[in-house]
């Protein structure tokens, strides 16, 4: 994938995020998901090892669109995949059946990155690190009024609506990183530095540049 300087478009949402919570604890973000190729990533930092949680709970019978997830570790310059998942409906209150989630008893320490999106194809992440992309890239983009997601019910019609409802616990300095327009990896991933040096100066936390998941 060719390499784009950061935007300045891009570089000043990233610095006009003025919300950066240096506590840790419990961050929702909701809106809407346009396309099927859209996705929210919203960037985090885990202070120490703990209990973390996160999830949707905006698929609603059917009534939103499927979604799946994926978090990611920085390492260096780009960030490496902890875990996909799509459907897990267990991690909370107030989740529907196909709605994801993940939690951990003990995450450690380090910048990450949680990516939701449209089921569109397993695996979602075309790899074991961002740079490598999503199995969605270089297709063209549909609104979700009028795509038929592959858990599409074509008798009930549904999965059309466009909602999202993410919610974050145990996290530190949580916020929306780029949403919804796909923009490339190289310019996403520079903008996480800049986002991920914001939150650890906000919180006095330093993370080394390198680190193993």
């Amino acid at each position: 994938m060719p390499r784009h300087p950061l935007s300045a478009a891009l570089l000043g949402a990233v610095l006009s995020i003025g919300a950066v919570n240096a506590e840790a604890g419990a961050f929702n973000f909701s809106g809407d998901l346009r396309n099927n190729t859209d996705r929210i990533n919203i960037a985090f930092d885990v202070p120490g090892g703990g209990e973390v949680k996160l999830w949707t709970d905006s698929w609603n019978n059917g009534q939103n669109f499927d979604p799946i997830s994926v978090l990611w570790r920085q390492s260096g310059a780009d960030y490496v995949r902890v875990q996909e998942v799509d459907d897990d409906h267990t991690i909370a209150a107030g989740q529907g059946f196909y709605d994801t989630g993940m939690a951990f008893g003990l995450l450690a320490a380090g910048h990450y990155l949680y990516t939701v999106g449209a089921s569109f194809v397993e695996p979602f992440a075309r790899g074991n690190l961002l740079s490598e992309g999503y199995a969605q890239d270089g297709t063209t983009p549909i609104p979700i009024a009028l795509w038929d997601q592959p858990s599409y019910d074509i008798n009930a019609n549904d999965q059309k609506g466009s909602l999202y409802s993410i919610h974050l616990s145990g996290v530190q300095g949580a916020a929306i990183a780029a949403v919804p327009e796909p923009t490339s990896v190289a310019m996403m991933l520079a903008g996480l530095a800049i986002m991920g040096g914001i939150a650890r100066r906000r919180s006095g936390v330093n993370h080394p540049s390198e680190v193993a998941v």
